[in-house]
């Protein structure tokens, strides 16, 4: 249980601006009031990999309460992404636990990504753990320079990418990305930190920071826990 002076803490919210494209980037910590709660409710989630994405570990469903609890971020949401909205729909929302070995991953794994090209869709990561994890950095494809991935932008950065990916023989030294790299430049992070969120749109090319996974990467008492949530404004 939170003590009562927890329970006081308020969000304290920051926004920033990141990179050339000036995408704004959400930093929210104390989110959620009952974080200790939600902690004890991912020690009890049954997880599982999904073979629908590349997401190196496993996730579990979040309580109904928490993503119903993100309607109130929808106010926030609209002054910073999308004025015009008037909706929020939660599309998803998983305890996470980044925890596949690295001699595991595929090349696709081993590089930033987006989640869509839906420019307003966002996705949220809020973090239930500390730096020692490992935050969310995000980065520049150097040789286009893009930042966000749009429909139109992906028709060329996807044949280059796959490309520059073989030629730089990832298979050979799979590991997990980890600040900038020949391929990419890393414009912006933000360090894990217990109840904290970042926020961002979901076509800004991104990876989690994850540092050298322990034995202990797949238990949610002490691995990289996370909530992942996709977000819609409409």
């Amino acid at each position: 249980m939170q003590s009562e002076a927890q329970l006081k803490l308020k969000p304290s919210v920051h926004c920033q601006l990141i990179g050339t494209e000036q995408t704004p980037l959400l930093v929210i910590d104390h989110l959620f009031p009952a974080c200790d709660w939600l902690w004890q409710q991912a020690q009890h989630g049954v997880y599982q990999a999904d073979p629908a994405n590349f997401y190196p570990g496993v996730r579990a469903p979040t309580p109904q309460s928490y993503q119903d609890a993100l309607q109130n971020l929808l106010p926030l949401l609209q002054q910073v992404y999308a004025p015009q909205a008037q909706h929020l729909r939660v599309l998803s929302s998983a305890f996470s636990l980044a925890c596949k070995p690295a001699e595991q991953l595929k090349p696709i794994q081993m590089l930033p990504h987006f989640d869509t090209v839906e420019p307003h869709q966002l996705a949220m990561v809020h973090y239930l753990c500390d730096a020692r994890q490992g935050g969310t950095a995000f980065y520049r494809h150097r040789y286009s320079g893009f930042e966000r991935i749009s429909a139109e932008r992906l028709q060329s950065y996807g044949p280059v990418l796959k490309q520059q990916a073989m030629a730089a023989r990832l298979h050979e030294a799979p590991r997990y990305m980890h600040g900038s790299s020949a391929l990419f430049q890393q414009i912006g992070e933000v360090e894990a930190c217990f109840n904290r969120a970042v926020i961002y749109p979901g076509n800004l090319l991104h990876s989690g920071n994850i540092r050298e996974l322990a034995a202990s990467a797949a238990d949610p008492a002490q691995g990289r826990l996370t909530i992942s949530s996709f977000l819609q404004l409409f």
